[in-house]
C-alpha cells in the first residue's frame, strides 16, 4: 500500500530534523529542534516542522513523567514510612502516647491489614507514618459491629476512626479531618445477573445493606422499599449474600468495589447512587490538638497519598473514581 503524502512528509521531516544529526545543505551545522530559521532553510512546511517537534518531544515527556513518578514514589516512602533510624522520637506534646485506632473488623487488607507481615494497606500506611513522625505507639482496635464504631469513640475506647465517610449527621457527633480519599457509592451486581443500570432497576431488586452505614443510607435515600432491603452484619457477609443469591444487588463505595473485585472477578459495577463525598479520619470534637496534627500531616503528604492510591488500586478503580467525581 502506497504511503500517504502526509505520512511520507512526516517521516522525511523526522529524518531531517533528528536532534544532533548533521543538517542536509547546512554542512557541519547541527539541527536544533525549536529553531524555525533552520527548518525554513530545509524547505519544510510549518506542519512538517510541528509534526517533527511532537515526535521528538514525546520520548522526553515520557521520560520526564517516569522520573516524576519515581520521585513521587520515593517521596511517599519517605513521608509515609518515616523510618526513624536516628533514634526514638519523643511523643509530641498534647497527643496521646498510644494512639488507639478504631478499624472495622471486616476491613479489606488493601485498606488496613491486621497482619503485621506483608503490605500494611493504604490507611495503615498513613496512620503508621503519622505515629512515627509524632513518636506515638499504635494500638489497633478491631470493631466487629460498625454501628458501634462512633459510640466507641465517644466512650473513649479509641482515639481515631479510620476511613469513615464524612456526613452531616455524623458531624454532629465527631470531628472529621480533611479528605483522605474520595467516595462515591454505586450499585453492584454479580454475573450472570445483569448490571444495575438505573435507580429504577435498583428499586425493583432485593438490595443487601449493612445497618448504620452510608451504604444503607444511600439505598434508603434512593427509594428502595424497606421490604426489599436485606440486612447483613458486615461487608464480607454482604458480598457472600450477593454470591449466594440472598440479595440481587448491593451498594458500596467505588473504593470498596475495586478492592472486592480483586477477590471476586464476577462483580459488576452499575449506576452511581447518591452524591460524591469524602472519607476521612474522625476524632472526638474535644481532641482539637489531635485533629490539628492529623490535618497538618495529611496536607504535608498530599502527593504521597496519591501515590499510595496507585499502589493499592487497579487502573479500572482509578478510572471509576475519576468518573465518579465528574458525574
Amino acid at each position: 500500500m502506497a504511503e500517504s503524502p502526509a505520512r511520507t512528509a512526516g517521516a522525511q521531516a523526522l529524518s531531517d530534523f533528528r536532534p544532533g544529526a548533521p543538517c542536509r545543505d547546512l554542512g557541519a551545522r547541527v539541527c536544533r529542534p525549536g529553531k524555525p530559521r533552520l527548518a525554513s532553510q530545509l524547505g519544510r512546511s510549518p506542519t512538517e516542522v510541528s509534526l517533527a517537534r511532537r515526535l521528538h518531544s514525546r520520548p522526553r515527556v515520557e521520560a520526564e513523567m517516569r522520573r516524576r513518578v519515581t520521585r513521587w514514589t520515593l517521596g511517599a516512602c519517605m513521608l509515609v514510612s518515616c523510618a526513624v533510624t536516628a533514634g526514638a522520637v519523643e511523643p509530641t506534646p498534647g497527643l496521646p502516647a498510644r494512639l488507639r485506632v478504631l478499624v472495622p473488623a471486616d476491613e479489606m487488607p488493601e485498606m488496613f491489614s491486621f497482619d503485621t507481615k506483608g503490605q500494611p494497606g493504604f490507611e495503615r500506611e498513613l496512620i503508621e507514618g503519622f505515629c512515627r513522625i509524632h513518636g506515638l505507639a499504635l494500638d489497633v482496635v478491631q470493631v466487629k459491629d460498625f454501628d458501634q464504631i462512633i459510640p466507641m469513640l465517644q466512650r473513649g475506647d479509641g482515639d481515631v476512626i479510620t476511613g469513615i465517610v464524612d456526613t452531616e449527621t455524623r458531624r454532629q457527633k465527631v470531628a472529621f479531618t480533611s479528605e483522605v480519599f474520595p467516595v462515591r457509592h454505586m450499585a453492584i451486581s454479580r454475573r450472570p445477573g445483569p448490571a444495575v443500570r438505573t435507580l429504577d432497576d435498583l428499586r425493583a431488586l432485593r438490595v443487601g445493606v449493612i445497618p448504620g452505614t452510608t451504604w444503607e443510607q444511600v439505598v434508603i435515600d434512593a427509594g428502595v422499599p424497606k421490604a426489599r432491603r436485606v440486612p447483613f452484619r458486615d461487608a464480607e457477609l454482604l458480598v457472600a449474600g450477593l454470591r449466594s443469591g440472598r440479595a440481587d444487588a448491593i451498594v458500596m463505595t467505588v473504593f470498596d468495589f475495586a478492592l472486592a473485585k480483586k477477590h471476586d472477578a464476577e462483580l459488576v459495577a452499575g449506576a452511581f447512587v447518591g452524591k460524591a463525598g469524602a472519607a476521612a479520619l474522625a476524632v472526638r470534637p474535644e481532641d482539637g490538638r489531635l485533629l490539628e496534627a492529623l490535618n497538618g500531616y495529611l496536607q504535608g503528604i498530599r502527593q504521597a497519598r496519591h501515590t499510595l492510591l496507585f499502589k493499592y488500586l487497579s487502573e479500572e478503580a482509578l478510572t471509576l473514581i475519576a468518573q465518579a467525581r465528574r458525574e
